[in-house]
């Protein structure tokens, strides 16, 4: 599932592109997985969706790649 995250014009944000985060913020999970995350400058106050699978295609930035993904038991 994507991550709302508001941003506000001018601010600086570091997405996570891992899929470890748990609110679409670099914590510093990626830690070994080959992917460093994305910064991000916001243009505008807005709502973004931040991939949460790790699988976009579109990374940082979710595309739906997580609604044909099965199902972890």
């Amino acid at each position: 599932m994507p991550h709302a995250v508001q941003v506000k014009q001018g601010q600086e944000y570091w997405f996570c592109v891992c899929g470890k985060s748990p609110d679409g913020l670099c914590n510093g999970s990626h830690e070994g997985s080959g992917k460093s995350p994305r910064q991000f400058i916001a243009e505008q106050d807005e709502t973004l969706y931040i991939c949460g699978c790790g699988q976009s295609f579109n990374s940082p930035f979710c595309d739906g790649t997580h609604k044909t993904l099965a199902p972890i038991l």
